[in-house]
């Protein structure tokens, strides 16, 4: 692993022994009746200039990144904020089986991992802190997403005339994305600032400049610190306003910039894949869900879908549990029953304990979303593309496609909404 950029060398910079201490425990931002210290900020730019480092993007100015980095951590302090108005929270053990996987990607046992994070500098409880924020954040923006974009049965059969063939590709897009916000009121002569702005980036790509360095010093996306990397995308998913733009790339290249209604956008080509004809893998399962309520904690779901678990393995019909206990009351009625799902209809965790199943055995107790499950896998099946699968990813396609903007101007509302105040001088230490 890349050794981190270490605080201390930055402290004794400034000063040493008290001087030092007072610098850590001071408040860089005021978010509503939250604060931000230089040492939580300190900590949070050790770490994000490690995940920097490792993909080789070179870091910005030191200014620059450490101002970038408080301005992402206001935004996921909101977000953090929000969840807890809501009572929206993860799975209780969602954040320790991410560190499992993170360590088995690094090729190391969970205690391997985590010695070795703490000899790059960083504790392992502020690593811990900062995984559990981005994937309550990443939770919350999900829930938003689905308030703030609504597909109509119009919208979805209008794209299968036209698109059903990019449907029924499997080609996958590694992309990268630059965004320069536009933000709402911005009258002509400043957009056109900004559309040139755009243009310049996307020549200085074409003249040999590194994407990612770019979109780390320029790009107003939510993945600026990550270089501007979307990960792999199917065609089914690319953006509906870039999907024939980016379709047309080859690797190496980038966009001209495309507009939406968050701004201007450039994507960048890393790698491209596939192009066949796909099949379905399909789940046929059932379950019970035990909601939490003010009534009804985690402990006594848990201790309830134990119970019943232990009777289905004793000899009592799943079906009749799920009909007279499941929260889940769509498919209580059916005895559970799902039905044949496709990859991406049912919720990510859940499908994700579901998969690891062999047919007929019956989950552990798992936390979602929505509440305990117990899952029991009925059958499974390799499928061309139905009509209704078409439907589903036509359905998912359009979504995407709207959410990654209304997502952008519902954080820079939830942001320009909220009472933040920077104090003098973090920005620039």
């Amino acid at each position: 692993m890349v050794p981190l950029i270490r605080c201390t060398a930055f402290i004794l910079a400034l000063g040493a022994g008290v001087a030092a201490a007072e610098l850590l425990d001071r408040v860089v931002a005021v978010v509503e009746d939250d604060i931000i210290t230089q040492a939580e900020l300190e900590e949070r730019v050790s770490i994000i200039a490690k995940q920097i480092q490792q993909g080789g993007t070179p870091l910005p100015p030191r200014d620059q990144f450490v101002a970038q980095v408080l301005e992402y951590m206001v935004i996921a302090r909101l977000q953090l904020q929000l969840a807890e108005k809501r009572g929206i929270s993860l799975p209780l053990d969602a954040v320790v089986n991410e560190i499992r996987s993170l360590a088995q990607r690094n090729r190391m046992t969970p205690q391997e991992f985590r010695r070795q994070i703490e000899r790059e500098g960083i504790r392992f409880s502020s690593f811990y802190n900062y995984l559990h924020e981005q994937m309550l954040t990443q939770h919350v923006q999900q829930l938003e997403s689905r308030r703030l974009v609504q597909v109509t049965e119009d919208e979805i059969n209008n794209f299968l005339r036209l698109h059903a063939d990019r449907l029924q590709t499997d080609t996958r897009y590694r992309l990268a994305h630059i965004l320069i916000t536009v933000p709402g009121q911005t009258g002509p002569a400043e957009i056109g600032r900004l559309r040139d702005k755009a243009r310049r980036l996307a020549e200085q790509v074409r003249d040999g400049e590194h994407f990612a360095s770019l979109a780390l010093t320029e790009s107003d996306g939510r993945n600026a610190l990550n270089g501007g990397d979307l990960g792999w995308r199917s065609a089914a998913d690319l953006p509906g306003f870039a999907a024939d733009a980016i379709a047309k790339l080859e690797t190496g290249q980038v966009t001209d910039p495309l507009r939406s209604p968050s701004g201007f956008h450039l994507f960048y080509l890393t790698d491209k894949e596939g192009g066949a004809q796909i099949m379905v893998n399909q789940t046929r399962s059932r379950h019970i869900l035990i909601r939490t309520s003010a009534i009804v904690d985690s402990d006594e779901a848990l201790a309830q879908l134990n119970t019943l678990k232990d009777r289905i393995e004793g000899g009592d019909r799943f079906e009749d549990l799920a009909r007279s206990h499941s929260d889940d009351i769509a498919s209580a009625a059916d005895g559970g029953n799902l039905g044949w799902t496709s990859p991406g209809m049912l919720d990510p965790y859940f499908e994700e304990q579901m998969n690891r199943l062999e047919i007929d055995r019956i989950s552990e107790p798992f936390q979602t979303s929505f509440g305990w499950h117990i899952v029991q896998v009925l059958e499974r099946r390799r499928v061309d593309e139905t009509e209704s699968a078409l439907r589903t990813r036509a359905l998912n396609h359009l979504a995407r496609s709207r959410v990654n903007d209304e997502i952008e101007i519902w954080l820079r509302r939830l942001l320009n909404n909220s009472f933040v105040r920077y104090m003098s001088g973090e920005q620039g230490a």
